[in-house]
């Protein structure tokens, strides 16, 4: 009997173990993420683990979020929250989200810089698009000390701004982004670049203004040479621009259609 009972006992914990085995395996390693198609989500500042898990049943269709809270806890993923945009794929496995997310193994997004008309839209542009908020860039872009070092008037500035598409981390800083930028500034205006702005006797931010006055004066690709040489023979000859877009600058209202006289005799260096 007692050798009965042993085996009884025996072939019980083999058949718990196994079933918690399985129930490991299926929590974990079984698809868990059903999404139509891969979503992101997105982890801020102030998210917790709790904040996290709901984004993950709001956005990433989780038939069961159990085994990775349980993992989660075991990681200790609550005190190490890690920031970021990631990526949820269908047919995902717990152990594979929660990978990403404790080692902050996120996915790169685009960040369109469009043509900078004025700092304050960049800065709203920039912190609709990444985690950094608006304001935070404004004050870096304020800094005029600071921009004065590295050769920027609050004027010239602007042209520090390449409009382009860049891949970048969604949580990137204020620091980071700055330095990406003048990182492609620096590659954008290479050696052959600045030996043509040489040659017209321009500055890279003289030739982004002059670049932006034509691009807001046409539509036609055809016609911009012909309006930019237009303009570089009149500052050569110094006389004035006459050019309506520095109206609409001047202004600050880049709907404008019509310039009128009243528009001319607005007071401003730009008119």
């Amino acid at each position: 009997m007692k050798k009965k009972g042993l085996t009884i006992t025996l072939l019980s914990l083999a058949t718990a173990c196994i079933l918690c085995l399985g129930i490991g395996y299926w929590l974990l390693l079984a698809p868990q993420f059903h999404p139509e198609k891969k979503v992101y989500i997105y982890i801020d500042r102030d998210d917790t683990a709790d904040s996290v898990y709901h984004k993950l049943s709001q956005t990433a269709a989780p038939g069961n979020l159990t085994g990775l809270r349980w993992a989660a806890s075991l990681k200790q993923y609550p005190k190490h929250v890690k920031t970021g945009r990631y990526v949820i794929l269908p047919g995902d496995k717990a152990y594979h989200v929660l990978n990403r997310l404790t080692r902050g193994h996120q996915e790169p997004t685009n960040l369109v810089i469009g043509s900078v008309r004025t700092l304050d839209k960049l800065a709203r542009n920039i912190g609709n698009q990444l985690m950094i908020d608006s304001a935070e860039i404004m004050q870096a872009l304020r800094d005029t000390a600071r921009w004065n070092r590295q050769g920027y008037t609050p004027e010239t500035l602007p042209s520090l701004f390449i409009p382009e598409t860049y891949q970048v981390y969604w949580d990137m800083d204020t620091e980071a982004f700055l330095a990406r930028m003048a990182k492609e500034h620096g590659r954008f205006w290479n050696q052959s670049r600045r030996a043509k702005a040489d040659s017209l006797g321009m500055t890279p931010a003289e030739v982004a203004t002059l670049a932006s006055i034509v691009e807001e004066e046409t539509n036609n690709r055809q016609e911009k040479p012909m309006v930019a040489e237009l303009y570089i023979n009149r500052l050569r000859a110094g006389i004035p621009l006459q050019a309506d877009p520095t109206i609409k600058f001047a202004l600050q209202d880049f709907s404008l259609r019509r310039i009128t006289n009243a528009h001319l005799n607005f007071p401003s260096p730009y008119n």
